[in-house]
């Protein structure tokens, strides 16, 4: 029992091997529990942590269950991570907000309710920027996040702790969210899976501080991330679908990903949309994963859409700067209580400040948006699948994140149209830094994205990160 590598097993594997009685979710519990206390002095990811003890008699009552020939469900003892930006009953839940530093959630999430509904323990609650926005992660509640292999470097934004954390080995997988990239470019970067699912596939019920995303309900969801794909879509299979709560989230059906033929796919890859271009490192992989892919599907061919630079004008100006030189983000902030803000915030806000375009030009861009995305979706019907870069390069150091903010418009052009996007890794560059590749599906077709990632990731390497390289980081 005791020669069993806890680290590299999947969940399903595990819940397995608990089920069998070749493992416990006590033994679990201590591995994870012995990594964080290992590696987050080091990256200050995990920001609020569970009741170890606490922790350690739910483990315990897990096994008990086995013993008693009973099942707490597909996630039976497995702990898991939550991001910092929804509810979890008993903790302090903040967006990294000083505002929100003694708001102590009342009750779950229904995503947070629906993991423990099927037996997961919840280690705690991972790092963000201030109000998730960044694509990088610092506060002046909790500090800085840093990047599992370099604590020079960050392991990207909003839910940088969380892929710091599962790419570090302190939690198997958990639960992000993404607007603009926030489950995408930190799982890429830390060389993890992460998924930004179909909008409205899962629930927004219980956000902090309270529901309604406003203009970002056509563009803000929850992602499962984990080191495994297997992992990201069991996440999602039980947190899927609608509460009777959020108006947002319709009845769909989430289809079985093991069952997709990659040979029907037809599948359109890009290394660069126009706006900014990718290292050369960055390219040869994206291009040798869709070699790979090429091999196994009915087509795959360099193709890209054409209304990419549109972007940069609806997702960052309107959507994230929130075209009124970000005085609805300076407003936000203050009624939450918040009196300073933390220079990533503000540095924020002064970049939102180039963006104050009045109601008529904003109709126009919504009608604008919508253009965008009839152009989208046609280019969707003709191919199944589309890869392309998460960022044109890896892991960054830390500020460095705002020096060129068209980098982000590779993830920003899938949040406008709600496409559901995986992301996997697929090698690594010459620093030994994680490359991760965007795979994107139609609406509602996250088994065929799936199906692709587990694919790449089967292929290509997938996670990576060790204990011998957490060693040796910085």
């Amino acid at each position: 029992m005791n020669s069993i590598d806890i680290q590299s097993l999947s969940i399903d594997t595990l819940v397995s091997l608990i089920a069998q009685g070749q493992l416990s979710s006590e033994q679990v519990t201590e591995h994870y529990i012995a990594e964080i206390n290992a590696i987050n002095p080091k990256i200050n990811a995990l920001v609020r942590q569970a009741d170890f003890d606490g922790l350690r008699a739910q483990a315990k009552a897990a096994d008990e269950a086995v013993k008693n020939g009973e099942s707490l469900g597909r996630l039976h003892g497995i702990p898991l991570s939550i991001k910092d930006m929804c509810k979890v009953k008993g903790f302090n839940c903040t967006l990294g907000t000083l505002g929100l530093k003694d708001f102590v959630a009342d009750s779950d999430a229904t995503i947070v309710a629906r993991l423990k509904q099927e037996g997961a323990l919840i280690l705690g609650i991972t790092n963000t920027p201030e109000l998730l926005m960044a694509f990088e992660t610092d506060n002046l509640l909790y500090g800085r996040c840093n990047h599992p292999l370099d604590v020079d470097y960050s392991p990207g934004g909003s839910s940088g702790g969380e892929a710091a954390l599962i790419g570090g080995g302190g939690s198997p997988a958990g639960m992000g969210s993404d607007s603009m990239g926030s489950v995408r470019v930190p799982s890429s970067y830390c060389g993890i899976a992460g998924l930004k699912v179909t909008q409205g596939r899962l629930p927004q019920t219980g956000r902090v501080p309270e529901e309604g995303a406003g203009l970002h309900v056509r563009s803000a969801s929850y992602g499962p991330m984990g080191r495994y794909v297997d992992d990201v879509a069991l996440l999602l299979d039980i947190t899927h679908g609608p509460d009777g709560i959020d108006p947002n989230s319709p009845p769909v059906s989430l289809n079985n990903y093991r069952k997709v033929d990659l040979a029907t796919l037809s599948v359109a890859w890009y290394d660069d949309n126009g706006l900014s271009t990718p290292d050369d490192e960055v390219k040869a992989a994206i291009a040798k994963a869709a070699d790979k892919l090429g091999g196994k599907t009915a087509s795959c061919e360099w193709a890209r859409p054409d209304c990419l630079e549109q972007v940069e004008a609806l997702a960052l100006e309107m959507i994230a700067f929130g075209a009124d030189a970000g005085r609805s983000w300076a407003n936000g902030a203050k009624l939450l209580g918040t009196k300073e803000n933390s220079p990533l915030f503000d540095a924020f806000l002064t970049a939102a400040q180039s963006c104050d375009i009045g109601l008529t030009e904003m109709r126009g861009r919504l009608r604008t948006w919508d253009k965008y995305n009839f152009t989208m979706n046609a280019f969707s019907e003709k191919y199944d699948i589309t890869l392309c870069p998460v960022t044109p390069t890896t892991a960054f150091k830390h500020t460095e994140s705002s020096k060129n903010i068209r980098q982000f418009t590779y993830t920003m052009a899938y949040s406008l149209t709600g496409q559901p996007v995986a992301t996997v890794n697929i090698g690594n560059d010459s620093r030994g830094f994680p490359i991760g590749i965007q795979i994107v599906g139609r609406l509602w077709c996250e088994h065929q994205v799936l199906a692709v990632a587990k694919y790449l990731e089967n292929t290509l390497g997938g996670y990576q990160l060790t204990r011998k390289s957490l060693e040796q980081a910085s």
